[in-house]
């Protein structure tokens, strides 16, 4: 039975922001930013919604949405503006069928022109940290004292802040951070009972309190469920069917961590919560060797840059995605 299309439980990324829960702060804070002259980051873990803020905020700025999650490089990347530029209509006073020839030979350049002649345009570039160029830096910095157009940007800390923020003095002022958080267990379930009610099913309490404490405030989570339900499944099949589903998800991205980053997130997965000697030794039990402090601090750090843990307090940290960490101890 596959996953009902209804109101909030479409598991799509939405454009319009009559079909967005609780996120009405946070994209009148991207567009305020925009607006302002500055490019936001976007930044937080996997499935919270990112990518549909993203598309609301460019729709209402008329502006143009880019997925750089397989653009790898500038051409690519000029190749998806061209067509996004040909698909909405945007009036460009440059030959769209010739910029693709041109932009084979002169990646840089050709993007450039392409974003200097759009003008005062919002461009939305979501997993920018995939577009592997050393040029890329230097482009941004030519556009944002040169050009009228305005980024906004997301993707995972690590890679989006090495790629974007290595210069930020170079951009005349620093890119600006903003964090997309999971919801919390009220709104979770604010949420749930309001896309039942849009769905015209009747869901008990009991059971919208079991899925807000299983489903841990993942929209992306809490999205499918609700649609399973939606569809006709009971509670324990549509929890069933989305930890199936989520399963080989989560095989792989956890194969995308390194030895050490994998080692310590499935240990903090089995411990719940816990301090840093603590974790640390459970990773040393399960290599069966010594682990350098460096190296597992570095590790650590790099799952949070990631959002998939925090630090809940000094020294103290625990998964960001309990549902994730659930599936991960099974792998």
């Amino acid at each position: 039975m596959a996953p009902a299309t209804c109101g909030l439980f479409d598991i799509r990324p939405k454009a319009d922001r009559r079909y967005v829960f609780g996120r009405d702060r946070e994209i009148d804070e991207l567009e305020r930013l925009l607006n302002a002259g500055f490019w936001p980051v976007l930044l937080g873990p996997r499935r919270v919604g990112k990518t549909t803020l993203m598309k609301v905020a460019v729709n209402e700025l008329n502006g143009i949405y880019i997925d750089a999650s397989t653009a790898p490089s500038l051409k690519a990347l000029g190749l998806r503006l061209i067509d996004e530029v040909r698909r909405v209509g945007m009036r460009i006073k440059l030959n769209l069928s010739v910029l693709q020839i041109e932009i084979e030979r002169r990646p840089s350049a050709t993007l450039e022109r392409i974003l200097k002649e759009l003008g005062d345009v919002v461009i939305a570039v979501d997993e920018v940290q995939n577009v592997v160029s050393p040029r890329l830096p230097a482009l941004l910095s030519v556009l944002y004292n040169e050009a009228q157009v305005r980024f906004l940007f997301s993707g995972s800390l690590v890679g989006t802040m090495k790629l974007i923020m290595k210069s930020p003095e170079s951009l005349g002022r620093p890119l600006v951070k903003v964090e997309l958080r999971p919801f919390s267990p009220e709104e979770s379930a604010e949420f749930l009972r309001r896309g039942f009610g849009e769905c015209g099913v009747e869901v008990g309490d009991a059971e919208i309190e079991e899925a807000v404490e299983e489903l841990d405030g993942i929209v992306g989570w809490l999205t499918y469920y609700g649609s399973l339900r939606a569809s006709g499944k009971r509670h324990r099949e549509a929890l069933a069917a989305l930890s199936e589903t989520a399963r080989e998800l989560v095989r792989s991205e956890l194969g995308k961590l390194g030895r050490h980053e994998l080692a310590i997130y499935k240990a903090l997965a089995a411990l719940g919560k816990a301090r840093w000697a603590e974790i640390k030794k459970f990773v040393e039990a399960q290599i069966g060797h010594a682990l350098d402090d460096k190296t597992f601090s570095v590790g650590l750090k790099a799952l949070a840059n990631m959002y998939l843990v925090r630090e809940v307090d000094r020294g103290l940290y625990e998964v960001v995605d309990k549902f994730m960490a659930g599936i991960a101890r099974t792998l």
